[in-house]
Order: C-alpha cells, then structure tokens, then sequence
C-alpha cells in the first residue's frame, strides 16, 4: 500500500502545474446508507483559517440525504464537541464513544498539510521537491455507534504548486479539493432517501425564526 501511495504522489508531483487530487485509502469504503439513524458530525480536525469552510461544506453535503437527522456535535453537546476523536478506533472505543453521543453514526474527519516537507518518502531529491508545494490530506471515518464498526474509511491528497496559485491560501484549497474528491465517492456508492429533506441550514434558520 505505502508503494503504491508512494508512487501516485511520484506521477502527482511530476505534473503538478495545476491543482490534482487523488484517492489512496479504500480499507473499508462501502457504500453508507443515508436513510436511517441520526448522524453525528464530530468537530473537524484542520486549521483555523480552512474549518469554518470546510464544517459548512460537510453539514450542507450530508444534510442533502439526512435533513435533520444530521448534528454537528460542536453545537449540539458541548462535552462531546472538546473530546478529540482518533481515528481508527477499535470497537471498544467506538461503543464508548457512543456514551456521550445521541446519535447512531459518527462521522470522523481529520486534515494535515505540509509545505515542501515530504521527508516520510522516498523521492526527496528529485527536482519537484525543490519546488514550493502545498500539499495536503484529508481523512473521513464513518462509525456505527451502535455495532462498533467502521463502515467507512476513505482518504484523499493533493497538491498545488504555489506559484500557480491564484489565493494567498494553497492548502486550503488543496484540503477543500480533497475532501470533495470525499464526497463525491460517498455520492456516488451511497443509499439515499428519495424524498427532499430539510438541510442543516434550513434546520437552523428555522430554528431562528422560533
């Protein structure tokens, strides 16, 4: 697996004059079925300046299949929404992890990024290195809180030349890129309700008008 992710970012590196994404992890991406349980989005692992972004991304897209039945644990339990949720749990911790949240689903996110730093790989002195990259990956877990399983796990990279960017914030774009790359696999192999559901904005403009 690390050869073959090693590679992809080999053939990524060497063309990379525009914004490329790719997908690297498919340990256990099954498809999700959206139309049962309620779902819990836990706070999304990133820095300050992509998060706020990239949380109304993730609300707005699984809101499209579960309406209400989708929180975002920062606003509705604030114990839970300071916890930090590793990745990969075993099912003890998933079990226990559903203690503290009313939900049935947990859906985990975690984001890194590295500037012109690929030192865990093998090809540092190839002539791309010397280039200023931004580079970044995004990872997202789904838990069954009820069964102690991890139903789904995909992670996704990518990488912009700087001096090509257009923004003053390359990894931002290049985390958002990613997880769309996400999203767009979940769209694509999930089971979705077939009638239209409030989103998780309509739910809190609601809320505001009561």
């Amino acid at each position: 697996m690390k050869k073959t992710l090693c590679f992809l970012l080999l053939v990524l590196l060497s063309s990379c004059n525009v914004t490329h994404y790719f997908l690297h992890s498919t340990d256990k991406a099954n498809s999700l079925d959206f139309t049962k349980g309620i779902w819990l989005v836990g706070d999304i692992e990133v820095d300050q300046n992509t998060k706020t972004k990239l949380t109304r991304f993730v609300m707005a897209d699984f809101s499209k299949y579960l309406g209400r039945r989708v929180k975002y644990s920062m606003s509705e339990r604030k114990d839970l929404g300071t916890k930090t949720v590793p990745l990969k749990l075993d099912k003890s911790a998933i079990l226990e992890l559903k203690k503290g949240a009313d939900a049935d689903y947990y859906v985990n996110i975690k984001c890194k990024n590295a500037k012109n730093d690929f030192s865990s790989f093998e090809f540092q002195n190839h002539f791309y290195y010397k280039k200023q990259m931004a580079y970044a990956e995004v990872i997202l877990e789904v838990y069954d809180l009820n069964s102690g399983e991890i139903i789904y796990s995909q992670a996704s990279g990518g990488c912009l030349e700087e001096k090509l960017s257009i923004t003053n914030q390359p990894t931002s774009v290049v985390i958002i890129g990613s997880y769309r790359k996400i999203i767009n696999d979940i769209k694509k192999n999930s089971i979705k309700p077939k009638n239209h559901l409030p989103t998780y904005q309509e739910k809190k403009n609601l809320r505001s008008r009561l």
